[in-house]
């Protein structure tokens, strides 16, 4: 078995969002790696120049910018010189450069052997994979052809085994017949900073947009807004009956309707991610297609299909996916919202007939206490002039007419107004219900 690669190379891509005073970004793990590279803050300034430095282990390149919320790194580290490595140098090149990156990175693995042959090439890339993890065995890789340098891509499924490639984490294993090959392939690297950033930047957009379909069935887009149930038992068929708990419902949909509103503010998160995986392929083919101009005249020692694959494959297929979940779920955000409007005009239509009843019942409980209060008065008026007349016609008899009718006055109000209270909570009790 193979145990050595001559001049091996490893460059790392990586893409981080990073918002100021936010959460969520890798800087200080950044910041860590240009410190352990013995490279000074100054690089890191605005700018897309690379620094070249040296490194106890190595030398390499280094470069680092930010567009936007975004920061892109691109940084190398190889041997002093020209020379025969053993394999496990890899591993810990890996381990110098390796720092997290929340949009996913690309790991570029170069070397080269004096050999032509295919069979050589895929034995050196299986070799240069076990460098790179000793711990894993080798999993499939998909070959094509760059430069003449046999390029293979490490495809490891995820565990729900859906999608080929998650994104996070690209291999490429680059073996070139020659050093003037290698050096060729290194020399795209502004290239491949650019070409791999749209693909990771496309990744997180798909990946984003996995995470908002869940979160959106997790909390319920797809079942019935809870009012309704409740409003079909509760409300009766007749329009002119009304209900008893109104501000229950009424609270109900006011909780439904604050859930539709961050329903919608999902689905514009979905369709800004579905319009940065356009802008982001559009990005990816415009540079593959500045790629294949520059090796025009070479085309034929180059098939470019680990780039072309994610072009016109996957790419596409989860473009294809996002579009098709903010086509399904905004149709479920229509239904329920026509759901509620319904609902709402219900629920006025039963405010309006549950205002008018209760306007019926004070009229009608105001009628009860004036006519028992007029009845009353006219009663006891008649019983006191009764009281108040001589028993023979020679005979005077004085009354406290005034205490009298005072005090039927206010009896005759006191009385109204019991009659009609009780007539009042009676209405109201009884006609509230079928």
């Amino acid at each position: 078995m193979q145990t050595s690669l001559i001049y091996p190379q490893i460059f790392l891509f990586a893409y981080d969002r990073q918002v100021p005073g936010g959460e969520g970004g890798h800087e200080r793990d950044w910041d860590a790696l240009r410190d352990r590279l013995q490279i000074h803050p100054e690089v890191d300034q605005p700018g897309d120049r690379e620094y070249r430095f040296r490194h106890p282990e190595g030398q390499g390149v280094y470069l680092r910018y930010g567009v936007g919320d975004t920061q892109n790194l691109m940084v190398a580290l190889m041997p002093h010189s020209d020379e025969t490595c053993d394999i496990t140098l890899l591993s810990r090149f890996r381990q110098t450069l390796n720092v997290p990156a929340n949009l996913g990175k690309t790991w570029l693995i170069l070397g080269y052997i004096n050999n032509r042959s295919d069979a050589a090439h895929i034995q050196a890339a299986h070799a240069a994979y076990q460098g790179f993890f000793p711990s894993k065995s080798v999993p499939p890789l998909n070959a094509s052809k760059f430069l003449n340098c046999s390029v293979f891509e490490v495809r490891d499924s995820p565990p729900d085994g859906k999608h080929p490639d998650s994104e996070v984490e690209v291999i490429l294993i680059c073996i070139c017949p020659s050093k003037s090959t290698l050096k060729r392939v290194a020399d795209f690297y502004s290239e491949w900073l650019g070409l791999f950033g749209d693909r990771h930047q496309i990744g997180s957009a798909y990946r984003t947009s996995q995470l908002i379909q869940t979160v959106l069935e997790e909390q319920g887009i797809f079942q019935t807004p809870s009012i309704l149930p409740n409003f079909t038992e509760l409300l009766p068929s007749s329009p002119t009956i009304t209900l008893q708990n109104l501000s229950s419902l009424q609270s109900q949909w006011d909780e439904n309707f604050r859930t539709l509103a961050k329903y919608q503010r999902e689905l514009e998160e979905l369709k800004w991610q579905c319009h940065a995986l356009k802008t982001h392929l559009a990005n990816y083919q415009r540079r593959l297609h500045r790629i294949k101009a520059q090796i025009k005249d070479e085309i034929a020692t180059s098939d470019l299909k680990w780039l072309v694959h994610f072009q016109d494959d996957i790419a596409p297929q989860y473009q294809g996916e996002m579009e098709q979940q903010w086509r399904r779920l905004t149709l479920e955000l229509q239904h329920q919202k026509q759901s509620l409007q319904g609902t709402e005009v219900l629920l006025n239509r039963v405010y309006q007939k549950e205002r008018d009843r209760r306007l019926e019942n004070a009229i009608g409980a105001a009628a009860i206490g004036v006519g028992t209060t007029t009845t009353s008065a006219i009663s006891w008026n008649q019983a006191i002039s009764n009281q108040g007349e001589p028993e023979s016609p020679g005979e005077l008899t004085l009354a406290p007419l005034g205490f009298n009718y005072g005090l039927v006055f206010f009896l005759s109000l006191f009385l109204g107004i019991l009659c009609g209270g009780v007539s009042w909570m009676g209405f109201n009790r009884w006609r509230s219900v079928r």
